[in-house]
């Protein structure tokens, strides 16, 4: 376990002498000013991937479920309606008593 762990150290401490190198190879010896606007500049690019990703993951995640869960409209065809139940319908049948008040009872 512990020479794993020391040849993962090995190779990320030579990852970033090379970047180390190739950067004083570009700019020189980095001042103290060019280290910030370095730091400066990988930050907002991670900020921006990380924003871009976290947007366009919503974004998916609304459009599947959209498309999943789309309403399908269907016709609901010929719906027959009870003539004989209609209260207008019962006023000319007479099939109950109509009481008529005056105010009084």
């Amino acid at each position: 376990m512990n020479k794993i762990k020391t040849k993962i150290k090995e190779r990320l401490s030579g990852c970033m002498d090379w970047m180390e190198y190739g950067l004083r190879r570009l700019y020189g010896k980095p001042t103290m000013m060019k280290q910030f606007i370095i730091v400066l500049i990988l930050g907002s690019f991670i900020s921006v991937v990380s924003i871009y990703s976290l947007v366009s993951s919503i974004y998916k995640m609304g459009k599947r479920d959209a498309q999943t869960n789309m309403m399908e409209i269907k016709h609901a065809g010929n719906v027959e309606l009870p003539n004989s139940s209609d209260s207008i319908n019962l006023l000319k049948q007479k099939k109950y008593e109509y009481k008529q008040t005056n105010g009084r009872e």
